[in-house]
């Protein structure tokens, strides 16, 4: 989507509510927000609850949005508008919360004088959708259903056949509707059943390849993890096998110990009689002991032991604020433990399904209820 394309949408979606623009510049313009758009894209919640609870008059926002990024105006407090901006993100949001479904009427000429004075406007009920055709590559197709409620057909491409008119939420002058013949839920079921039938005449040789994909990663997977359970066991063999020559070594020492226990007593008489012999001739120097100096015990102070004893500090500031806590049977104290190659299998599987399990998904986009006098080519009618 090009600059001037953004700017183009947004232009055409101010112009729908009716928005008030303030100034208008090549590079930037300048927009006094009506209520419905200060909700949606304004980010100003709590002011529209304050307002509308004090029942007080609304000062409207005034917002600058410039498409160049090169081009800034100078003095103004501007806002610049792109792709990736999160206020074009509201606008689309927006446009479609309003937008989703219209009521529209094909605005004709005037009658001629002593020509026929009323006209009639055939009800149609227009659909977009858009079918996905999702696996680990992803194509979409557009659906544009035109279902005409007075006389059951249904064409396709109506959404491009709409475009050609001209369209106003007013009925013109000298004008008037025919009867709906069929109701919104039985022309909606109609645009199903046409789906599903375009859906069935499609090519499913992308689903199959898929499913091959799938299978080829299933099995990589499957021949990985085998030959993680084989090296686990073999790491498990030779540690057992470390283990049991560990241990043949500690009885060993334990034998060689023994033997040198049985002359210890001698070892230690003899060392005895030596250090009695030394003692007697070199004469022992005077000893003096200082008597033990008393430290003064320090008193823990009250205020760090009273957050101690009443739980800590945070415990004091949740009670001080009356925040509720938690009790101790509640709170999940569940160790975390590492996944076993198992559980990582059968997650890594469940991805891969996800990745590449072909499916298809049907979005409703938009539609609306219109009112024509001319009719869509023959070509794309299809009578039920």
């Amino acid at each position: 989507m090009q600059q001037e394309q953004i700017r183009r949408f947004t232009e055409r979606y101010l112009a729908a509510f009716s928005a008030h623009i303030m100034e208008t510049h090549p590079d930037y313009l300048t927009v006094k927000l009506p209520v419905e758009v200060d909700k949606d894209i304004g980010n100003r919640p709590f002011y529209w609850t304050w307002v509308e609870k004090m029942n007080l008059p609304y000062q409207p926002m005034v917002l600058t949005f410039y498409f160049d990024s090169e081009r800034k105006p100078e003095g103004l407090r501007a806002e610049h508008l792109h792709l990736g901006a999160g206020r074009l993100q509201q606008i689309f949001q927006s446009a479609r919360k309003h937008g989703s479904f219209v009521c529209m009427y094909e605005q004709t000429a005037s009658p001629r004088p002593g020509g026929r004075r009323t006209t009639p406007l055939v009800p149609w009920l227009g659909l977009n959708w858009k079918v996905s055709f999702i696996c680990d590559k992803k194509r979409d197709m557009l659906l544009h259903f035109g279902i005409n409620l007075h006389q059951p057909q249904i064409v396709t491409d109506f959404y491009p056949f709409l475009q050609q008119l001209s369209l106003a939420p007013s009925i013109p002058d000298y004008c008037y509707t025919l009867e709906r013949r069929l109701s919104l839920t039985e022309a909606a079921a109609i645009a199903e059943r046409e789906t599903r039938r375009l859906l069935d005449a499609e090519d499913g040789r992308w689903a199959e390849e898929a499913r091959q994909r799938l299978n080829e990663e299933l099995q990589i997977l499957e021949a990985y993890y085998a030959e993680l359970v084989s090296r686990e066991a073999e790491s498990r063999e030779r540690d057992s096998g470390a283990a049991d020559g560990d241990e043949s070594s500690d009885s060993g020492k334990s034998g060689g110990s023994e033997a040198h226990a049985l002359s210890l007593p001698d070892v230690l008489a003899k060392t005895a009689t030596e250090a009695a012999q030394v003692n007697q001739s070199v004469p022992a120097p005077p000893v003096h002991i200082a008597p033990p100096t008393v430290q003064p015990a320090t008193e823990p102070s009250a205020a760090r032991e009273e957050p101690q004893s009443s739980g800590g500090r945070i415990l004091d500031f949740l009670r001080a604020n009356g925040i509720p806590e938690t009790p101790r049977e509640e709170i999940d104290q569940t160790e975390w433990r590492s996944s076993t190659p198992e559980e990582e299998k059968q997650r890594r599987m469940d991805e891969l399904h996800w990745q590449y399990e072909p499916r298809i998904e049907v979005q409703f986009i938009n539609g609306g209820l219109f009112y024509l006098q001319s009719a869509p080519p023959a070509k794309n009618r299809r009578i039920l």
